[in-house]
């Protein structure tokens, strides 16, 4: 897992108490000791592992805090190997104020045995270590998750991944700025994120003038153009294309990735319909091929101006590998289903193989130079998530991650010339659910991700000090 190119770095916090040494086999601390190194194992397998041995005083705490400060660790799982004192891993943590903290309660069994004695107990006790600190977790204010299951088991160890996915990528949305290009259609109050609100969700933004987006449009050079249309229709059906409207389309992506560059931008949002793009005089087209081509390089556009929703594809993208911009069409009541799709731009990545990736004109959105380049596809059919990103200020942070985890049953409206699917929510009804989208606070954006990610996208509102909303 990346964390700005780096592998994450976890520190391990594993509590002992010695109040039970002598009432414990002389090998009891050794087989405790041995249960820690089987997490070092384990987590290591998903970044750097800070383990500074078993905390069984507040001093060792106090050692343990100074080795995550000095290794300014992303995370920290509080793992205990038995019930302790909460002050021992409260110690360490509290040095570690921006740490995110996952409370893992790793059972070396599943099963509780008919003989389960005493001693047993006391060697099994970690349950006990768990809630006793996380009940300080909560009378302190500090934000966590939890986990509890079998430490050998393949589910756990999925589950571990997923929440450590999730604080990728939180972190990535606040490692890089996003570029904006153009303001958001006026009176789109749905789309729309204040830069107070923005700052609180830790998240900074470049916005390009129309000036700097024409020069960067200026300077491309014709080898570079030439190379970019090549990339662009590799392994696409582009007969529909006119080669003048690919080469202007090309000529705005290699614009746009040449200002990602330059700010190190993670991706943004655009406004097509506006005088940055479509009616600008040095440029007339929309963007839907550049924000196509950014995707390839995990830099994800909204359009409309929406910088909310490019934020929950970035985040997406962290979290799943693909993330789809798009909105949420007709409901079909009859078979249960509602269309997924978009304006003819998007993450190729979550196209369903079996299908050509199409280029065509896009003339339902005419500029002054005429058509850009629309793409379109079938997304993939499986297991899928909906989100959506809002500033709503009676939330916790300011801001909801709205979710629907559920799937993509079919992929076919060609007709719609952009990418296109058939999403059915996995908590009911198509009617129902989508009631409940609305009530939850989305905007009319979402971003589509491959596979179910409640898990990942929890930890990463957990991580962002926001509210998680599952419909």
């Amino acid at each position: 897992m990346e964390k700005g190119g780096d592998r994450l770095k976890i520190g391990l916090l594993a509590v002992y108490f010695g109040l039970f040494d002598d009432a414990m086999p002389a090998e009891f601390r050794k087989g405790r000791e041995r249960f820690s190194e089987t997490l070092r194992s384990l987590l290591s397998l998903h970044g750097e592992v800070i383990y500074p041995g078993l905390v069984d005083s507040e001093t060792a705490g106090e050692s343990a805090a100074k080795a995550f400060a000095k290794a300014d660790v992303d995370a920290v799982v509080f793992a205990p190997t038995m019930a302790s004192p909460p002050s021992y891993g409260w110690t360490a943590l509290r040095s570690v104020p921006e740490a995110f903290v996952l409370a893992l309660g790793a059972q070396e069994s599943a099963l509780v045995p008919d003989d389960y004695d005493t001693e047993q107990a006391t060697r099994r006790s970690l349950p006990v270590g768990l809630v006793m600190l996380t009940n300080v977790l909560v009378r302190e204010n500090r934000q966590f998750t939890t986990l509890v299951g079998d430490i050998g088991s393949k589910d756990l160890h999925a589950q571990i991944e997923a929440i450590l996915r999730g604080l990728v990528g939180a972190k990535a949305i606040r490692a890089n700025p996003l570029i904006s290009i153009g303001e958001p259609v006026p009176g789109y109050l749905d789309v729309e994120a204040s830069p107070v609100a923005l700052e609180s969700l830790g998240v900074s933004v470049v916005h390009i003038e129309v000036e700097e987006l024409n020069q960067s449009f200026s300077e491309i050079g014709k080898e570079q153009l030439r190379t970019e249309c090549e990339q662009a229709i590799e392994g696409c059906d582009a007969t529909a294309l006119d080669p003048e409207v690919l080469q202007r389309s090309a000529q705005l992506a290699l614009a746009i990735k040449q200002l990602c560059n330059k700010y190190n931008a993670l991706g943004g949002a655009v406004n097509c319909h506006g005088p940055a793009l479509r009616f600008n005089p040095a440029i007339g087209i929309t963007a839907c091929l550049a924000v196509t081509e950014m995707a390839k390089t995990n830099r994800h556009f909204a359009c409309t101006g929406d910088l909310p929703a490019g934020i929950a594809l970035a985040l997406g993208k962290a979290v799943a590998g693909s993330a789809l911009y798009c909105e949420l069409y007709q409901l079909d009541l009859t078979s249960d289903w509602l269309l997924v799709a978009n304006g003819g731009e998007g993450d190729t990545s979550i196209a369903d193989p079996r299908h050509p990736i199409k280029l065509t004109l896009e003339e339902h959105y005419m500029g002054d130079k005429g058509p850009g380049v629309a793409v379109a596809f079938n997304i993939a059919k499986g297991p899928a998530t909906l989100t959506s990103l809002s500033p709503v200020p009676s939330a916790k942070g300011g801001w909801a991650l709205i979710i629907a985890e559920g799937s993509i049953i079919d992929s076919k409206h060609d007709a719609m010339e952009g990418p296109n699917g058939m999403f059915r929510f996995d908590s009911g009804s198509v009617e129902i659910s989508y009631q409940s989208w609305c009530l939850a606070g989305a905007t009319h954006h979402a971003a589509l991700l491959p596979g179910l990610r409640g898990r990942e996208l929890e930890a990463a509102t957990t991580a962002l000090g926001i509210e998680f909303r599952k419909v």
